[in-house]
This record gives structure tokens, sequence and C-alpha cells, in this order.
């Protein structure tokens, strides 16, 4: 789990970014001190969310880095993502450093930023297989555990502990609170109640950093049902584009590409 300690980072900064998608990754823990009711309402968002075939969903995400003063600086992006399971996947991110999109046709994944007008692209087969190229690249991939087939899943999730916090409403909306610690991270978790339960924050707290930063998810605007153009997922280079390698980049602090030797 990457969270850089200082925003410096010489280089033309490319504003390729993962979207959502895009918080540390979750790994295995101990799960000896879960709440019964935390684990229940956990187990159906996971099964809900990762049981549906296509989705659509905007969202406000904030990456919190702290300086080697000390000082913690928040980072604001949003936009939205269009997924089509198992292997397309349509994701926008605006933000300080301009406006990004990735797009997974089912076979290819690209990074595109409209300034400077460049775009990256690996093999990805699937949403999966799309997140371990981008772990690959250096991008914590924020976000990402929710689009796994199966999201969150106790199994796999740092989980030392868990409680049901209580009830309470987002934008009128009424949501359970989760609260989790696991070996490296502290996470929260809202979901709406009901029979579609849906995430509609999460909260990820690293700490193995000194100062504890954190990552914040705001969903809104679920559609379980959405139309779906299928150009949506297709990437066509706009005229004037030019395709950087893979290895002419390196990932600053706060997600946004560089070109090295820059």
């Amino acid at each position: 789990m990457k969270i850089w300690s200082h925003v410096t980072k010489a280089g033309l900064v490319v504003a390729l970014v993962v979207v959502c998608v895009i918080a540390p990754t979750l790994t295995a823990g101990a799960q000896n001190a879960v709440d019964p009711d935390a684990q229940s309402v956990l187990s159906s968002m996971s099964n809900y969310l990762g049981g549906l075939k296509e989705f659509s969903v905007e969202y406000v995400a904030v990456d919190e880095v702290v300086t080697a003063e000390g000082q913690k600086l928040q980072f604001l992006h949003s936009g939205e993502i269009t997924v089509q399971r198992p292997n397309k996947l349509f994701a926008i991110r605006k933000g300080a450093t301009g406006t990004a999109e990735m797009v997974l046709d089912g076979k290819t994944l690209t990074l595109f930023a409209e300034k400077p007008d460049a775009y990256l692209q690996f093999d990805a087969p699937n949403i999966s297989a799309a997140i371990v190229d981008l772990h690959k690249l250096g991008f914590d991939a924020p976000g990402a555990d929710l689009l796994e087939p199966k999201p969150l899943d106790s199994s796999t999730a740092d989980m030392a502990s868990g409680a049901h916090i209580g009830m309470t409403y987002i934008d009128g909306v009424e949501v359970h609170q989760l609260a989790f610690r696991g070996a490296d991270v502290d996470w929260q978790l809202w979901v709406t109640a009901g029979d579609k339960p849906l995430p509609l924050r999460y909260v990820i707290t690293t700490k193995s950093i000194s100062g504890a930063p954190q990552y914040t998810l705001q969903m809104r605007n679920w559609n379980t049902a959405p139309d779906i153009n299928a150009a949506r997922f297709t990437f066509a280079p706009p005229l004037g584009a030019h395709k950087l390698d893979p290895s002419s980049v390196s990932v600053n602090a706060i997600g946004d590409m560089t070109i090295k030797g820059k």
C-alpha cells in the first residue's frame, strides 16, 4: 500500500489517473472479532454489488497526503464509472490536474489524459486483470476493491475486528455505518439499508504511515440497470494524441503520472 509522504516529483505531469476507481487494496487478516451484524451487512453488500452484471455510479474522492513537515493536504477529484462485467469498464476523472479517462474494451486497458493529449495501453482480458496492471504501474487503485467480483470480501479483506456502529443518513438515505480494523489499515463503510445494499461512502486510514492519511470515496446516483451504448467502452485516440511507453512514466504522490527524464 503506497501512500507517499511528500508531494514532489520532477517531470511533466500527465494527468492519467485511476479514476475510481479508483484506495489501497485490503489484504487478508484475522477475523476473530467481527460483529455478526457488521459481517451480515458487509456480506449482503458484497453479494449484491458483486452480482450486478452492469451498473453506473458517480463519485467524489479525496486523497490525503502527509508532507515531510507533517502537514496534511487533500486532493479532490470527481467523476463517474460505468461497469459491464466481467470485462468492460469506463471511468472518467476530473481534478486539478485535468481530465482523464480509463477504458477497458474487453481486451485492452487504456489510460488517456486530455492534457497533454497522451495515453497508455495494456493487455487486460477483464476488470480484475486491469486492476493488477494498474498496481504494476504504481497506482494503489483507490476504490478498486468495489469493482472486484466479490467486493470487500471478508475472506480476503484486512479485517481483524469489525463493528456495526449504527444507522445514520447520507443525503436523506438511511445507511448502516460499519467500522473495521486491520493490521495495516482501518476502514469504514456506509451501506444503504434495504434489499439493495450499495456502498455510499468508503474511508480508508493507512496506519503504517506517519500522520495516518485517509482516502475517502463518496458515491451517489447508483444505476443498477443503465442503458449503455456499446461505444462507451471503445477508445479512439483523438487526432494528434500520442501513445506513451509504460516504461517512460512514473507515479507521483497524488496518483498522477510523470514522464521520466522530463
